[in-house]
């Protein structure tokens, strides 16, 4: 074959593998406009009042405990999303978030209330699970506030949300008496231990009130609905 031929044969053939890019490339982008893009599994959604409690989208998937026909307390279990009471009659706690004694955990998959004996229900690759902290005596609007514990960079696996009921006058003492998960110092003024935790002589429990830092005199200081009381170990 002619060299010049042979050099016509190589253009053209490079003219189509360009061309099929092309619509390869055009197909995909117009499947992802027209939305068929795949599913990335069961989410879960946690709401106390108005507000959403996780924030980043990946702390919403489920896929990776999801298989096909599972039951919704196999993937809750299985994917260490809730923990159940001992009789499996209730849920206790979601994620990292508790809720105190006057509240319980609503969960609903497609927009139906799931109750005890739908435990065994089967869970779509596609569906939505939201769990609701609710008032046993059915208080609305839900008032809250929120006690979280967090160990910092210091101990990572030290990381607990509580939820409770909102009542008018409530200090910042009075939250952290009411956890039996926080210790006081005798004169109710300082954290002793969170969790069993006692800081080393380098480090300390820092108290945030919507994330500002509180003041040595703080302890007094009254809650609104809705404020989150942090409990901090960092270094000195």
């Amino acid at each position: 074959m002619p060299m010049r031929s042979l050099w016509k044969l190589m253009l053209g053939l490079v003219i189509v593998f360009i061309i099929g890019g092309c619509s390869t490339n055009n197909d995909g982008n117009s499947n992802a406009n027209n939305g068929v893009a795949r599913s990335e599994g069961p989410t879960i959604s946690i709401r106390v009042g108005d507000n959403e409690l996780l924030t980043k989208p990946s702390d919403r998937l489920l896929s990776g405990s999801y298989r096909n026909g599972i039951s919704i307390m196999e993937l809750l279990k299985g994917s260490n999303v809730a923990t159940f009471a001992e009789d499996n009659s209730s849920i206790v706690s979601v994620k990292d978030f508790s809720l105190e004694a006057g509240m319980v955990w609503e969960l609903q998959m497609g927009g139906q209330i799931i109750g005890n004996a739908d435990w065994n229900n089967t869970v779509g690759y596609d569906s939505q699970l939201v769990f609701t902290a609710k008032s046993k005596d059915h208080q609305a609007p839900l008032q809250t506030v929120r006690l979280t514990l967090n160990g910092g960079s210091v101990e990572v696996d030290l990381h607990h949300t509580y939820i409770m009921l909102f009542k008018e006058d409530l200090t910042v003492r009075d939250l952290l008496k009411s956890c039996s998960s926080v210790q006081l110092a005798d004169d109710n003024k300082k954290v002793l231990s969170v969790e069993d935790y006692t800081p080393l002589s380098n480090e300390e429990w820092k108290l945030k009130v919507n994330g500002k830092q509180l003041l040595d005199d703080g302890m007094d200081m009254k809650l609104r609905a809705q404020d989150e009381l942090e409990i901090l170990l960092t270094l000195r």
